[in-house]
């Protein structure tokens, strides 16, 4: 398959997927309705490694390993700061309106600056919400992709499929023993389940790479898409039921699904797969801070609608996302490829 083809409907699954995640971290506004929602970012480690290797392992054989790396940060990181801003913004005004809030200044500073990096902050504070990316939390799996990525895109030309085989038996090995000891496999936003979170990215990042080298040919079938679908929200909905469901659904089901997106090519669908992959990553990295500040007004305003403020928040995320895609991400991709990048070419959107 030619690297020019686009995968539409993974961009399709990409949308769905981030809005689950949106609808899980609704808990931050009081509700609970998609308790497997954090299952979708190892969803989006397999997809991240499928798409990258689609997009760049052709162009590797030709163009450094340098090249390759500034484009995927200017695919990440616009978008990425805008999202710590928003976060850092809401803890900066939190803590001028609540003096004695257990957020402190150099915290936020010192946290923020090594975010800006895409580094996790590794020291714990009493703070309530004490994550190793504080002012937006769902940038820790940024991070540990963008660790992958870097990985592969400097090794990619000499791993071999037994080489990436290797990889994702020791760190699904070790994902399941992580998963044991704490009883889940929602790890890495944490300082101590970080290296579970390493290990989900690594298992994911890579299977998805060696999905791309045994890819089949798109050839129709609603059926797939349907399927896809179907599976994906499904699964997000399943009630909590503890780390080996989630295992299994991690090392076995987001594959297969993926393997079968692969074989999908529905026209019908590719403009709604075209919206919702545009949607999908501007709407993971600003839905958190856009909650945070929701959660702000409410309680200096004392309202008490959680479900009304929970519509409200999706209905700003979903429109923000759009905006910042449109009016800040694209133009400001576009800068930095004119004035760091020598090829004008641009990843497909793969968050995650």
């Amino acid at each position: 398959m030619h690297s020019g083809h686009r995968y539409e409907l993974m961009d399709g699954l990409r949308g769905v997927a981030a809005l689950g995640v949106m609808a899980f971290h609704s808990t931050i506004l009081g509700v609970t309705l998609v308790v497997h929602g954090y299952l979708a970012v190892d969803f989006f480690f397999v997809l991240s490694g499928f798409v990258l290797a689609h997009a760049y392992r052709e162009r590797l054989q030709r163009e450094s390993s340098e090249a390759i790396l500034r484009l995927r940060l200017i695919r990440i990181m616009p978008l990425a700061l805008f999202g710590l801003a928003l976060g850092t913004g809401y803890f900066l005004l939190r803590r001028l309106l609540e003096p004695q809030s257990l957020y402190s200044l150099p915290d936020i500073a010192a946290g923020t600056i090594l975010n800006m990096m895409l580094l996790p902050k590794l020291w714990i504070t009493p703070a309530p919400t004490d994550t190793i990316f504080p002012a937006n939390t769902p940038l820790w799996s940024l991070s540990v992709e963008m660790l992958m990525n870097c990985v592969w895109i400097i090794t990619a030309t000499r791993l071999r499929p037994r080489h990436l085989l290797a990889i994702i038996l020791v760190s699904a090995a070790g994902l399941c023993l992580l998963a044991e000891l704490y009883g889940t496999a929602d790890m890495g936003a944490i300082l101590p389940t970080y290296a579970g979170g390493v290990l989900r990215a690594a298992f994911g990042f890579f299977a998805g790479v060696l999905l791309w080298m045994y890819k089949p040919e798109p050839k129709g079938g609603k059926i797939y898409a349907v399927l896809c679908v179907i599976s994906l929200t499904a699964i997000m909905l399943l009630p909590g039921t503890g780390p080996l469901p989630d295992l299994l659904i991690i090392i076995c089901v987001w594959p297969a699904i993926v393997f079968l997106a692969a074989r999908c090519d529905w026209p019908a669908i590719r403009p709604l797969c075209n919206l919702l992959g545009t949607l999908s990553y501007p709407l993971y990295v600003i839905h958190v801070p856009v909650m945070m500040f929701c959660v702000g007004l409410v309680k200096l305003l004392k309202l008490d609608s959680p479900v009304l403020v929970m519509v409200a928040a999706w209905a700003i995320s979903i429109l923000l996302a759009f905006a910042a895609d449109r009016f800040y991400d694209r133009p400001v991709r576009a800068w930095l490829r004119g004035r760091f990048a020598r090829s004008t070419a641009s990843l497909t959107p793969d968050l995650n």
